[in-house]
């Protein structure tokens, strides 16, 4: 997950927004003393997402304490955890290092020289912390391991087809929602159904968003056809643009629908309400975000 599943502000109230703030203190926390501080730097909340599902999945009840850290010295932020377990935490903590080291290891391909040398630079730091999770999460971090590797394949194959492109991230979605059903197989199987689902719209989202910059390194990216290229010279037209933000969006708006389909299946307890604005609100908003910053040439931000 790269930045793009996280809540629209504006509709969440004051209790919500204190909450879903503290979750990510607390998942930062986690992170820090499971794997060292470095492990915590690229934390997005992506994460907190999947830790706040399982909070309402499992029914834990949650505490709050005000604690320091390296990013709030002065004053004590609040901080979320579960009282009666850290499991919720731990396996997002463990799902972001198995991800973060596979896609350091995917930007080695990478044929930007500035993307290579940044994962250069990190990838040193997160094999300890990838092989101690390889010990807690070993099934999670196998499918992840083959997911990237299709993912790969179809970069080196250059097929144009979405739905083949989007298939290994939506794989990868997949394999970590299934884990947070328990032993309850029907309940396994809808939120595999509603990750799937989830990595569909992440990749699709993250494909407009680096379009202009793959168009200009030569990487791979579905969304920039013969059509768009032959359109195009150097740098991709605006209106190639439009076109690629258009098709991206189609698909997106048909993943989202299907995606709520599940998502309505599903009780999340106590945090249905925070749930329900990042489903519903959120995701539609950071993808409006990506298509507009994309089509004038504005940089993201990415949290």
């Amino acid at each position: 997950m790269f930045g793009y599943v996280k809540a629209y502000r504006p509709m969440l109230r004051v209790c919500e927004l204190d909450l879903y703030k503290g979750v990510y203190c607390g998942l930062c926390k986690t992170l820090t003393e499971r794997y060292g501080y470095t492990s915590s730097l690229p934390l997005s909340y992506d994460f907190v997402f999947l830790t706040i599902a399982q909070i309402g999945l499992n029914g834990c009840e949650v505490k709050a304490e005000k604690k320091r850290c390296p990013t709030h010295l002065i004053r004590k932020t609040s901080c979320i955890s579960c009282m009666n377990t850290d499991k919720e935490f731990e396996y997002s903590a463990d799902a972001q290092v198995i991800l973060t080291y596979h896609k350091l290891c995917d930007d080695l391909y990478d044929h930007s020289i500035k993307n290579k040398l940044r994962a250069l630079a990190a990838l040193p730091f997160y094999i300890k912390p990838y092989r101690q999770a390889l010990k807690h999460q070993h099934e999670l971090a196998k499918s992840v391991r083959l997911a990237m590797k299709d993912q790969r394949s179809i970069e080196r194959s250059r097929k144009l087809s979405l739905d083949m492109a989007a298939q290994p991230t939506a794989d990868i979605m997949k394999a970590i929602f299934r884990q947070t059903g328990g032993t309850d197989p029907q309940k396994r199987d809808t939120l595999a159904e509603f990750g799937y689902m989830l990595g569909r719209y992440v990749y699709l989202a993250d494909a407009l968003d680096d379009i202009r910059d793959d168009y200009k390194n030569h990487n791979y990216n579905p969304l920039i056809t013969r059509k768009l290229c032959i359109m195009s010279g150097k740098e991709l037209s605006d209106e190639a643009v439009k076109l690629a933000a258009d098709k991206a969006q189609s698909s997106i708006f048909l993943t989202l629908g299907s995606m709520a389909d599940v998502y309505n299946r599903l009780d999340f307890g106590s945090m249905q309400p925070i749930m329900d604005n990042i489903v519903f609100l959120g995701l539609k908003n950071s993808f409006f975000e990506v298509r507009n910053n994309v089509v004038d040439k504005k940089e993201r931000k990415r949290k």
